[in-house]
């Protein structure tokens, strides 16, 4: 009798996932507005309030943080950690830094090149602009009755280092980015909770 409600609910579950999700009717103009509602006006700027969540096999509970994220065109992020620290990271065009108790360092080499490979898929995964690249990722869009669903699976080898895939949430009203999830190896995952300022 166990089996047979485990069964059943297993398959109720599989229906249901399937029935909530659909492809996108008309992509280009769902992809288009997309990016179009993440594109910061000339000379204004983007602010989100974030919750980030980082989950491993390998800690005792999940860390969260919070904090909040600032775009400003597409070559300038700051991205501010107010809780559990106060610290920075900030793209400025060609520099990277971070800003820690009023002190700015700069980082170069291999740690530098890591950050900035990371900070450029959050600035292309926030502006929509990776829905679009085919070069970065291959994109699989559907809709749910609140949100449009992009899974995004990295192509290039460095990226695929860092993350298995990337599961991206948008509004279904005004297109923002609702929540960004960074699947990466064993179990482990990032998931960003964003909300509008």
């Amino acid at each position: 009798m166990t089996r047979l409600l485990t069964t059943l609910l297993l398959t109720l579950s599989l229906v249901f996932c399937a029935t909530a999700q659909s492809p996108v009717a008309d992509r280009d103009a769902v992809l288009a507005r997309i990016a179009a509602a993440q594109k910061p006006q000339p000379g204004k700027s983007q602010t989100y309030a974030f919750t980030q969540t980082k989950h491993s096999p390998m800690l005792a509970q999940d860390a969260v943080s919070h904090g909040v994220l600032t775009l400003s065109g597409e070559r300038q992020m700051r991205w501010q950690y107010s809780d559990p620290t106060d610290l920075a990271l900030v793209v400025d065009g060609d520099s990277i830094y971070t800003v820690s108790a009023g002190a700015r360092k700069a980082l170069s080499g291999a740690a530098g090149a890591a950050t900035r490979g990371m900070a450029q898929t959050m600035m292309t995964l926030a502006s929509g602009n990776a829905l679009a690249d085919e070069k970065l990722f291959a994109v699989e869009l559907t809709e749910e009755p609140s949100a449009y669903r992009a899974v995004l699976t990295p192509k290039r080898r460095d990226m695929r280092r860092m993350m298995q895939q990337v599961i991206v949430t948008f509004d279904k009203k005004s297109y923002r980015v609702n929540t960004v999830r960074l699947m990466e190896k064993k179990d482990s995952y990032t998931l960003i909770e964003f909300r509008a300022k």
